[in-house]
């Protein structure tokens, strides 16, 4: 494992340091070492969402190799990790660009140059090897090359870091973020100047806008007002601010602005001011202060631009939870849908504010089925609808909250998180936490009626539309969706039938059932229901499942509401279609996420990129699609779910739902491609890791479905769990000892631990078979008797010999012939008293005749005579 870090009391070229050497190290943890600056606590008050950095807490320290090390190369700065530094055989990585000093670690790489920031060390090596860099990422940078070089001002400055900042503002970098966070060094002058103009100091709200200004009057002139009018437009936070300062017997003015609501040189215009947008000046002769402050003021009443409400950036309707779910439960729902996190709401009251840091928390208590209630948080912070943008983002900062309820008179109208706040200021090029992988295909309105009837059996088509029906008739909407019509597209045969109903499922299920003279069963927990038809038809009907509350209104088109919500569950684009059979739009395809597309282009794709860590088993069943019908797993999500595996995602899944999903991976027809394809990206080694892949017989596991496929042919009726042969070979090359230890560990069922354990007989019997070739059918059967269908496959499997398969082949064809026909009744009549020799009788019975001794009842009756009359048993015969 390797992590990236930096000095104790981070500051930006610390921390932007951090984030270049992850893009150069992507498979590094990002990790603090100590304390933050004030200046970093701010911001990571705005921002701790969109970096996953952790505490050394967070993580096994035990399982670091490497350190990357930036801006310090002592061991003493380290912080809580200094003693991790100290550990024999750790790696380092170094790029600094302070001095040497005595205490420096003994780095294998080590770049330590003398730049302005260390941080452009970093930007160069991005730069040489074509490194993406989004606007948002060249902010950051741009934020540690600005601290360290007082904005490219200090002495230490080099051309290296103006290039690398140029560098920066050509990926899109946002001066006015690094603004916002920078500090400015003051002359005392400076400092005195900035006393008075707080002091004069007054708010105006103009069209929303929260516009300062401030004046003062002097004949001394004090240089660099406008650092000084800049620091007044940070402390006093506000939108835009003015310092009107009468120096020597005129007016300075200088405007700053971080709106873009408000010109601050058009508003200078008509004084004679010049500059740009957001920074402008003008000397004034011939006027006060307060007069010009009066034409000012005049002005932003012209240029101001109405500015953001909460209104206007907020979410609604709100998605909000109940509190009593678990929080489990809680986490997955804000998952799915990328918040961070939810108002907790019982009733029309809004109760608290539950968030998935709280979730991880619960977790690593192994609270996960504890309810919301008990861990959110319940003095909540809120603001109105008319609340200016800049408050809010005010709030979040001073409060370290990630998220604002909006409400009006207590009822919840919203909800403004940091990431509206953050697209205010960057617009949309930033990275989200959420991301969306689907594309919308607007195939929606497509009816499939002419495809259904040319590929359904007409008696399905009137099933279904029978469904659509009974749906109409109690008020709800039925579709088709899933497996069922994923394969439909495919010309795939597959007739389980999944429907789900935006209203009551159960119901549905009852009425079908009436009316076509099945069976109900009804699992009320769940809301689901199992409808067994007389043709032998299985149909799964579920209540559409939305998983939040809507609250205080409705979405306007409720039922394609709740059938989208219900698809956005699901694993892959491919898996979201539905098919609409009420009758007004029977036939109708439903395709929110271009599953369509998907499946023409034969691609497997995952609905947003925190699909896997939501549920990591995905990645297995996205093998398992892929090499099925031969698609290929899309670039982001096989980029997703690479990343879920070197987070050892896998590794917190139990082993129930691991072996579940093996044995629906084997049950496969060939399962060999999905089995490299596991091995290739990493995950074999969070399913059964004791077995090597590369050392299975690949030949026997190729001939496998051909066994498989001839036994049911031959054998009607008796079918092989074909996951369970897979798995037998799989095993076989292992020791006893490891067999027991995995058995035991994925809680296997009787019939798979028998068969298993028959297995491992297979050598033994095969060694058997060949030394005793002139072995008889009923010798065969004392070897073989009650062994399952599974072993005998794998036992056909193992056999080479042409005559040997004869002769095993014979013996299962006679097992299926030959029954034995007389039974108790008969031995009784011929004296003999039930007991254990009745066993016996009817299992030498049966060896004789599968041997051809004997070929019919009279002949067992006759033989069993004989048995008697040479006093064979030890049962005395009934008295007469």
């Amino acid at each position: 494992m390797e992590i990236i870090t930096s000095h104790n009391a981070l500051d930006f070229d610390g921390l932007a340091a951090m984030v270049a050497a992850g893009k150069l190290y992507p498979g590094a943890v990002k990790v603090f070492s100590g304390t933050l600056s004030k200046n970093i606590r701010q911001f990571m008050a705005l921002y701790k969402d969109l970096f996953s950095i952790k505490y050394p807490k967070e993580i096994d320290l035990k399982q670091v190799k490497r350190m990357i090390v930036v801006d310090t190369a002592s061991a003493n700065r380290l912080g809580h990790l200094k003693e991790l530094a100290s550990q024999e055989g750790m790696d380092f990585y170094v790029y600094d660009h302070h001095p040497p000093s005595l205490d420096d670690l003994p780095a294998s790489i080590s770049e330590v140059e003398k730049v302005g920031a260390v941080t452009t060390l970093l930007v160069e090596k991005i730069m040489e090897r074509n490194i993406k860099l989004s606007a948002f990422d060249a902010t950051i940078l741009a934020l540690g090359i600005y601290e360290d070089t007082g904005s490219l001002l200090f002495n230490s400055t080099t051309p290296r870091d103006i290039s690398a900042a140029a560098h920066l503002l050509s990926r899109g970098a946002n001066l006015s973020v690094v603004a916002n966070f920078m500090d400015q060094p003051f002359s005392g002058e400076q400092r005195e100047l900035l006393h008075v103009l707080l002091n004069s100091s007054q708010h105006y709200l103009i069209k929303n806008i929260d516009v300062v200004i401030a004046l003062w009057d002097s004949n001394e002139f004090i240089p660099g007002l406008d650092t000084v009018t800049y620091r007044l437009l940070e402390i006093e936070n506000c939108d835009v601010a003015f310092a009107v300062a009468l120096m020597q017997g005129k007016v300075n003015v200088v405007g700053r602005s971080r709106s873009n609501n408000v010109k601050v040189n058009e508003v200078l215009r008509k004084l004679g001011g010049r500059g740009h947008d957001r920074a402008a000046s003008v000397i004034v002769k011939g006027k006060s202060p307060v007069e010009v402050r009066e034409i000012i003021m005049a002005e932003l009443g012209k240029a101001v631009q109405p500015g953001l409400l909460a209104r206007d950036i907020m979410s609604t309707p709100v998605k909000t939870i109940p509190p009593n779910i678990s929080m489990e439960e809680a986490g997955r729902i804000m998952l799915r849908y990328g918040h961070t996190g939810m108002p907790v709401v019982e009733g029309e009251n809004m109760i608290g504010v539950i968030s998935r840091r709280d979730v991880d928390k619960a977790k690593i208590h192994e609270l996960g089925h504890a309810p919301v209630k008990g861990f959110m948080s319940s003095g909540v912070l809120s603001v109105t609808p008319d609340t200016p943008v800049g408050e809010i983002q005010r709030m979040m900062v001073e409060y370290d909250v990630g998220r604002l309820p909006i409400t009006d008179n207590d009822r919840l109208m919203g909800i403004v998180s940091r990431t509206d706040i953050l697209r205010t200021l960057h617009g949309d090029d930033y990275p989200e936490d959420h991301e969306v992988l689907y594309s919308f295909t607007g195939e929606e309105n497509q009816n499939c009626l002419a495809i259904m009837q040319e590929r359904m059996p007409s008696r399905l088509i009137a099933t279904l539309r029978l469904a659509g029906e009974i749906a109409e008739s109690i008020g709800s909407r039925a579709y088709c969706v899933g497996g069922f019509v994923r394969d439909f597209f495919l010309r795939v045969p597959n007739f389980d039938v999944d429907l789900v109903v935006e209203g009551d499922g159960e119901e549905l299920a009852r009425k079908m059932a009436q009316h076509l003279g099945g069976k109900a069963r009804i699992h009320q927990r769940f809301r689901t229901a199992a409808l067994m038809l007389p043709d032998g038809t299985k149909i799964d009907i579920a209540t559409a499942r939305t998983e939040y509350y809507e609250f205080p209104a409705a979405l306007p088109k409720v039922e394609k509401a709740s059938i989208r919500e219900d698809m956005y569950r699901r694993d892959f684009t491919i898996n979201t279609l539905a098919i609409a059979l009420n009758p007004d739009s029977f036939g109708d395809l439903i395709d929110y996420f271009g599953g369509r597309k998907d499946l023409e282009k034969g691609l497997i794709r995952i609905l947003y990129n925190l699909s896997f860590v939501e549920d990591p088993t995905r990645i297995i069943r996205a093998i398992r699609f892929e090499q099925r019908y031969k698609f290929t797993i899309e670039d982001d999500t096989l980029r997703f779910a690479k990343d879920a595996i070197e987070r050892r995602l896998l590794g917190k899944l139990s082993y129930k739902r691991i072996i579940q999903e093996l044995m629906l991976l084997l049950s496969e027809i060939d399962p060999l491609p999905a089995l490299d394809r596991i091995m290739e990206i990493g995950v074999w080694e969070y399913m059964i890791p004791e077995i090597d892949l590369n050392k299975v017989s690949r030949t026997m596991i190729k001939r496998t479905p051909i066994i498989i496929t001839w036994w049911e042919e031959r054998y009607y009726g008796k079918n092989i769990k074909g996951w369970l042969v897979y798995f037998m070979l799989l095993l076989a090359g292992l020791d006893e000892e490891l067999v027991i230890q995995i058995i035991k560990r994925y809680h296997l069922d009787n019939y798979a631990r028998k068969a298993i354990q028959e297995s491992r007989q297979v050598p033994q019997i095969v060694e058997y078979l060949w030394e005793s070739r002139e072995i008889l059918p009923g010798e065969m059967d004392q070897r073989l008797d009650g062994w399952s269908n599974e072993s005998m496959v794998l036992l056909l499997l193992s056999i080479k010999d042409e005559l040997l398969w004869e002769k095993l082949v014979n013996y299962l064809d006679l097992k299926e012939q030959v029954k034995v026909e007389i039974n108790g009744f008969d031995l009784k009549e011929m004296g003999l008293k039930q007991g254990p020799e009745f066993r016996f009788i009817f299992d030498e019975l049966y060896r004789q005749k599968l041997n051809g001794i004997i070929k019919n009842r009279e002949e067992e009756l006759q033989m069993v005579k004989k048995w008697i009359s040479e006093g064979k048993f030890n049962n005395d015969p009934v008295a007469e």
